[in-house]
């Protein structure tokens, strides 16, 4: 079969794996709740996953199969067998129960048997179907059921047998399995038995992993064959370890057999799917609020934006600060959409006539690449806003093979007279304009000489603003969530993967409905939006209105200028790495003793935890973990670990700076362009990508080398201006703390002061070693950093950390009550909050264990580091504002901004009149109880400006 899909329909049975799909969609899928507070993700996430193949596939036969509590015949004979897996998450437990009650009410069979496992389960219902000639998809991802998937025909014509990966939409059959294992499917036990299963505990042969016991059975046959051969194989330590694990290795085929001869309570006739009881569904689905599974517009749930009603509303703490779901669902009209072309020119000229009358427009772009500063317009979707209002027009400017072109009719207006036609429009201030993610927009309108003008929704911008705790604020996202509509996925009009087109490679027509559909989304939900602006207060109204929307104009103009690099400084460097992590692979060999790849998990696990004989507790998938956390906690026991460390680290920078860092500089321009990114962070703060400027190193000399590259042109140079110490200096005005505020006030050393008080000495036997702990201290605070942080940070035991946080709060009193008031003060109301009014819910407050204590951290650092987020944009706003009103504009602009810091390119002789503009408009910025300090550094490269 070379089908994609399940065939389905009569003759089909799917065997869902239902404990499976239960633990993979309680950690996809965001946390939701029923109405008493259960909270219910994987149980809905399983529902919908039944409606979707019920409706999809209607498959004759149906059965959810279940793992029950009791032991079973594995862990008899190996009672370690899954010993080491941690018990299911507090939150999954109820929902156990639930699932099985959930299924009863969809009138699925259900199948569930003590002393065996639902894989063989599973494994009997598949052999049954398939001799009766019954086609067989498994649900599930499974890779113990993966040994039943077979080819149909062959002897007596036994019908096929498939898997089906409902999160991906994906279907495996034997092809799959051989490229996943490099084993067909009836000798993938074989394969595990060698190489073991750490998922569940099977011990396999040690030494053995998959690509080894693959090429081994490829070689031998089967496991018997393997072990009958042991003797005459070459690599000593491989054979040793198949003599001495012969007997594991077929204990271990033994626990991952599926036995396919049980006894099952019902005939393969009572697994028919009898459909729905549309009652049954009612009374049970009704009161954990499951509308969309009863056919309503919306579904009681708790996600990160927290618990939402019946009726898709947040409720609980803070669930005013949400973004409320419209009360109907919407749906677009896409019969109304039409593209524009040559012989059209008069329709547009009127279309654009009629929009200039309305109070709102709307403006969407087509463009053939995700970098505003590469990519060419494709084409522009224009709607009107509000009842009556004109339906989304496309103006096609530059598609390609499209047969409909080959007609004089179809022909694509002009690019350029198609412009020259919109210009008045897009460029007037009336009317306003709503554009999602307008800023990329208007970098490609403004490459096209057309300056966007009076933007006034932003939708991304608007729900950012509103509800920072929201995961997602796409178009796609917005849509589903407050207009309970399906945006068309893009990967259905442009392809994926190897297949993937550009835009201006789609056919007229689709491109016609996708920016149609996105224009008349963006236009309801701009009538959406500004009702949810009304219901907030005027501080976060101010915050959309006079910070984030005339903010995404400041970076518009910072990523157009981009910033000048020097290539061959890179290149040195990257060749001075290189050589670096040469010496450092040989040193990592020598300790080994043999030649080793510190970019292999697998062998690394091998040099430190078999032949070193280091210990540590943390496991994967694929044994023990090599991640740098875990490499931290062993560097103290043997110098390889450092070696490690350090060729990882060299490795990962030379990678992702200095190698990839000259190919992202615009050939055009000759200038890197990085990306920054309004709507990410939680907290306010900015992010950059292509490339991502905060992971720069801050504080190594591979960092500062890196920041060597960035240069000024000749005549000009680099200023960089940056907040001193901005979060502390926050913390002591929103404390009070007498002592941190007595500091900056004298403007003495605030982390000398913090150690003179931590460590009852006077400030001036303050040593470096105390400044340096004082100093962790301080920043730690801010971030919610625990002992075992702090221990980590410091190379010190966790005892004596906490000791250092105990005393710095006994001896600053003031940012202990107020840290406890935050954390208080947030349970209460549901969020935390900036000093400019940002709020930001934090959902899991509600929530038990390690979430709790997540939303406490949240709760402790929000009002610092939004409001320090904030206070820079402001900043950057008013800096922006100044230069551009003045002579001084035309010799110096902002290019970058970096944590709390902003990086300007100036002439030589203007660097002063830059920093007395610059300075006081960022230390004025905010008022706090102490004050704001700017420090400056001038180079001819971001380097140099730090001295």
């Amino acid at each position: 079969m070379s089908s994609t899909r399940p065939t389905g329909g009569p003759g089909s049975i799917f065997l869902i794996d239902a404990s499976n799909f239960l633990y993979r969609a309680f950690h996809a899928l965001p946390t939701l709740t029923a109405p008493d507070g259960t909270v219910v993700n994987a149980v809905h996430g399983f529902v919908r996953m039944v409606q979707a193949l019920r409706k999809e596939f209607a498959p004759e036969y149906l059965v959810a199969v279940y793992d029950t509590a009791a032991d079973t015949f594995r862990k008899k004979l190996y009672p370690k067998y899954k010993a080491q897996r941690p018990p299911p998450p507090d939150d999954l437990i109820p929902q156990f129960k639930l699932v099985r009650q959930a299924t009863d009410a969809l009138s699925i069979p259900r199948l569930e048997l003590d002393g065996v496992e639902a894989d063989d389960i599973i494994a009997t219902c598949a052999k049954q179907a398939r001799k009766a000639g019954i086609e067989v998809v498994i649900i599930s991802t499974d890779k113990d059921l993966m040994q039943l998937i077979e080819d149909g025909g062959g002897k007596g014509k036994a019908a096929p047998v498939r898997m089906w990966d409902t999160m991906k939409n994906r279907l495996i059959g034997p092809t799959q399995v051989e490229a996943k294992f490099g084993v067909r499917p009836d000798k993938l036990g074989d394969l595990l038995a060698l190489m073991g299963d750490s998922s569940d505990n099977i011990p396999g042969v040690t030494g053995i992993g998959a690509k080894t016991a693959a090429a081994l059975i490829e070689e031998h046959g089967d496991l018997e064959g393997v072990l009958k051969a042991a003797p005459s194989i070459k690599q000593a330590k491989r054979r040793e370890n198949l003599i001495k694990d012969a007997d594991v290795a077929r204990l271990s085929r033994k626990l991952v057999a599926l036995r396919d001869d049980l006894a099952l309570p019902v005939k393969l006739d009572a697994l028919r799917d009898p459909g729905t009881d549309a009652a049954k569904m009612e009374a049970f689905f009704g009161p954990l609020g499951f509308r969309t599974v009863l056919g309503g517009g919306g579904v009681q749930t708790t996600s990160r934006q927290g618990s939402r009603s019946a009726g898709g509303a947040v409720v609980g703490a803070g669930a005013e600060l949400a973004l409320q779901p419209a009360k109907k669902p919407w749906r677009p009209d896409p019969s109304k959409y039409r593209s524009v072309r040559q012989s059209d020119e008069k329709l547009l000229v009127a279309e654009l006539k009629a929009l200039a009358k309305r109070e709102r427009v709307v403006v969407q772009l087509a463009a053939d690449d995700p970098d505003p500063m590469k990519a060419r317009l494709v084409g522009v979707a224009l709607a009107g806003v509000g009842e009556g209002a004109e339906a989304p027009i496309y103006v096609p400017l530059r598609h390609q093979n499209d047969p409909s072109l080959l007609d004089k009719a179809g022909a694509q207006l002009d690019p350029k007279r198609a412009l020259e036609l919109l210009k008045p429009l897009l460029e007037a201030d009336k009317p306003v304009k709503v554009c999602h993610a307008h800023k990329f927009a208007a970098i490609v309108l403004e490459r096209s000489g057309i300056d966007l003008r009076a933007v006034e929704m932003d939708p991304q911008l608007c729900s950012y603003t509103l509800d920072p705790a929201r995961v997602a604020h796409t178009l796609a996202s917005l849509a589903g969530d407050l207009l309970a509509h399906t945006l068309t996925d893009p990967e259905k009009v442009l392809g994926k993967g190897k297949k993937a087109v550009r835009f201006d490679h789609v056919e007229i027509d689709k491109a016609t409905a996708y920016a149609g559909e996105r224009a008349e989304t963006a236009a309801a939900l701009d009538v959406h939006l500004r009702g949810e602006l009304a219901r907030f207060d005027e501080d976060v109204r101010k915050l959309y209105h006079e910070l984030e929307m005339p903010l995404a104009r400041v970076l518009q103009r910072i990523e157009q200028r981009g910033v000048l690099m020097d290539p061959k400084i890179l290149e040195v460097q990257s060749e001075e790495i290189a050589a670096q992590i040469k010496t450092l692979r040989a040193q990592i060999d020598k300790h080994a003793g043999y030649k080793i790849n510190p970019d292999s998990p697998k062998q690394l696990q091998k040099l430190l935890f078999e032949d070193l004989g280091l210990e540590t507790r943390k496991k994967t998938k694929t044994g023990y973990s090599t991640d740098a956390a875990t490499l931290e906690e062993l560097s103290m026991y043997h110098p390889v670990v450092n070696l490690i460390l350090e060729c990882r680290s060299l490795t990962k920078l030379k990678g992702t700076y200095l190698d990839t860092l000259p190919r992202m500089i615009n050939p055009a321009t000759g200038r890197l362009h990085s990306s920054f990114r309004q709507a990410v962070a939680q907290t306010g703060r900015l992010s950059s990508k292509d490339p991502n400027l905060q992971n720069i190193p801050i504080r190594t000399e591979l960092g500062r080398r890196i920041r060597e590259a960035f240069v000024a042109p000749p005549g000009r140079v680099l200023v960089a201006l940056d907040y001193s110490q901005i979060e502390l200096r926050i913390l002591a005005h929103l404390s009070g703390d007498k002592n941190l505020k007595s500091a900056f006030h004298d403007g003495a050393d605030v982390h000398r002061r913090t150690a003179s008080e931590v460590f009852d000495v006077v400030e001036k036997d303050v040593t470096d070693e105390q400044r340096r702990v004082a100093k962790a201290v301080n920043f730690g605070v801010i971030y919610g950093q625990t002992a075992f942080g702090l221990s980590r940070q410091l190379g010190i035991p966790r005892g004596k950390a906490g000791s250092y946080i105990k005393a710095y709060f006994a001896k600053i009193p003031g940012v202990s009550a107020y840290m406890e008031t935050l954390v208080e003060d947030a349970k209460r109301r549901g969020y935390a909050e900036t000093i400019l009014g940002r709020k930001r819910r934090i959902p899991e407050l509600s929530r038990r264990g390690a979430a709790r204590s997540y939303g406490e951290r949240i709760a402790r650092n929000t009002p610092i580091q939004g409001s320090a987020a904030d206070i820079l944009k402001k900043a950057m706003i008013e800096v922006e504002r100044q230069l551009t009103g003045s002579k001084l504009g035309t010799h110096a602009e902002m290019l970058l901004t970096v944590h709390d810091e902003l990086i300007f390119e100036c002439a030589e002789d203007q660097v002063d009149a830059l920093i007395g503009v610059a300075r006081p408009a960022m230390e004025e910025a905010v008022k706090l109880a102490v004050p704001l300090v700017v420090e400056s550094g001038v180079g001819k490269s971001w380097a140099a400006c730090k001295g």
